[in-house]
């Protein structure tokens, strides 16, 4: 309960975040440029005198959205594609995990940098690319989740009393695997958070001059030694930012623990 209220109040912080900021994070004053923290500026100006709060909230729901993104498409390809090569016949389960190897293989940030080469990208194209990219382990981890479930003894006693293959998926085998694929969600969505700052830091990840965490990195390089501050402050959002998601998503119980104890127990109706 704690940490769905905790996640609730991240989203909200990230979605206001993103459309509400104290300054214009695009407004130039020269005069107030590499400005100390101040009441007006908490985390003072960079070189061109824009307020450095506001460029990183501005990026907060860019960086939620990618998020959001790629975890549905990650998860929601990969297990049902390691589910369905569960109960495929031979050839096309071989076929599906040979698809999941791929899948397994290909950094998604090489996805990323090739959709970002051919179509530009915007958080919305970032998302689906390092979804893609990323659906490999969740159809590995999924498949044999599902094998793994097949065999138990409540399992089997639902499909010895006839139970259908979708039932049996969603009511028994399901909620066994479900702990798992949370737990490796977790720290999925903080590595592409992360990996959708190292395109925006490639310059692949929104147009010339909006801020975005992982091209702040690259803006402010070569005033690291005088104002370290401006790095620090991106490379801190993108850091507690994958933490807290990590942390939230993840359960708090040890993966599969409550689950399997409660099967053992559940009825095979």
């Amino acid at each position: 309960m704690r940490r769905s209220v905790a996640a609730a109040l991240l989203a909200v912080l990230f979605l206001v975040a993103g459309w509400w900021q104290p300054h214009d994070p695009a407004a130039i004053d020269l005069a107030a440029r590499h400005a100390e923290a101040s009441a007006a500026h908490p985390l003072g100006t960079d070189h061109l005198g824009r307020d450095v709060l506001s460029r990183l909230l501005a990026d907060a729901a860019r960086t939620a959205l990618v998020v959001l993104i790629v975890a549905v498409v990650s998860s929601s390809v990969g297990t049902a594609l390691g589910t369905t090569a569960t109960f495929a016949p031979p050839a096309l389960a071989a076929a599906l995990m040979l698809l999941a190897d791929l899948g397994l293989i290909l950094p998604p940030i090489v996805l990323g940098l090739a959709a970002g080469a051919l179509f530009g990208l915007s958080p919305v194209s970032a998302g689906i690319a390092l979804g893609l990219g990323g659906f490999g382990p969740f159809a590995i981890l999924a498949h044999g989740l599902t094998r793994r479930a097949r065999v138990l003894p409540h399992v089997r006693a639902a499909e010895a009393l006839g139970v259908g293959r979708l039932r049996a998926i969603v009511r028994h085998i399901g909620p066994d695997a479900l702990d798992v694929l949370r737990t490796y969600l977790g720290s999925d969505a903080a590595r592409h958070a992360i990996s959708y700052a190292s395109l925006a830091f490639l310059g692949l990840g929104v147009e010339v001059g909006q801020p975005d965490w992982g091209a702040m990195l690259f803006e402010y390089r070569p005033h690291m030694l005088e104002h370290p501050t401006l790095m620090l402050a991106p490379g801190l959002a993108i850091f507690l930012s994958a933490l807290a998601l990590h942390i939230l998503i993840e359960p708090a119980t040890a993966p599969g623990r409550r689950r399997h104890g409660q099967g053992a127990r559940r009825p095979a109706s």
